[in-house]
């Protein structure tokens, strides 16, 4: 597909995801906005509410990102860096509003399904992007990985919530354990992903917004649990300082964290 199309269809892909997310939150959708539905399957783990702000940085990021993809048309080291990423944002975008139409219609097991698919096309993008950053200009990290990264990392915990708000919806008996620990396992889980991603796929960004969605869940748990609070608290703060040390170590250059 000629990258000029692509760019095109990015942008529509886009504008749909922006305009149906918007209407998510208004009860155009099934009379639900996505609080609604997401306090009906409230759980241990489900973030405090301020924690969703971060799709306005993740849209911001993605705006840059549609933005830059008409912009280096007739650059082309870095319009194949664009052309790698291929049909996997217009397909992101899609199961981004099919997941919304799935959750605001309570078909919570499908919404789960959808959120996989969506996290793998998202780890497509990033793995497709990666083979072609060798010391790429900081423009290139800033409007190509981190929108991905940062979009990732939001996806990869919030399926974490999803799968759990699932379990709920179906009133699973957790196996005789108790709720609280099940929760605790999650949160344990979702910080190995992100040291994880970050030593080994130098994925910091990533990882900053996972420690951003368990500290949403610590205050969620302020009153409901203190050894879910504690737990969320030191992971996130376990994952901040894995960042910090991943960053000093490769401190180089943008181009070298590649």
């Amino acid at each position: 597909m000629r990258n000029k199309t692509l760019a095109i269809l990015n942008f529509m892909a886009l504008i749909m995801t922006i305009i149906i997310n918007y209407l998510s939150n208004t009860g155009f959708i099934n009379g639900k906005t996505m609080k609604i539905v997401s306090n009906e399957n409230h759980n241990l783990f489900t973030p405090a509410s301020y924690a969703f702000s971060v799709w306005g940085l993740i849209y911001l990021f993605l705006i840059g990102f549609v933005i830059y993809s008409f912009v280096i048309l007739k650059r082309k080291r870095e319009c194949k860096i664009i052309s790698q990423v291929n049909v996997w944002f217009i397909i992101s975008c899609v199961l981004n509003c099919l997941w919304i139409f799935a959750w605001l219609n309570e078909f919570i097991g499908t919404s789960v399904i959808l959120m996989v698919l969506l996290l793998m096309s998202l780890l497509k993008i990033i793995v497709n992007v990666k083979a072609e950053l060798t010391n790429p200009p900081f423009r290139i990290v800033a409007l190509v990985w981190w929108p991905f990264s940062i979009y990732s990392g939001w996806i990869s915990v919030a399926l974490i919530a999803n799968v759990a708000a699932y379990l709920t919806n179906i009133h699973w008996n957790g196996w005789i354990i108790s709720p609280v620990t099940w929760t605790i396992v999650m949160i344990i889980l979702a910080g190995i992903l992100n040291v994880f991603m970050t030593w080994k796929r130098n994925m910091r960004e990533y990882a900053i917004v996972g420690s951003w969605a368990l500290i949403a869940v610590a205050i969620a748990n302020v009153d409901a649990s203190s050894a879910v609070f504690l737990v969320a608290v030191i992971t996130a703060v376990v994952i901040v300082i894995n960042c910090l040390l991943h960053g000093v170590k490769n401190f180089r250059g943008f181009g070298e964290d590649f």
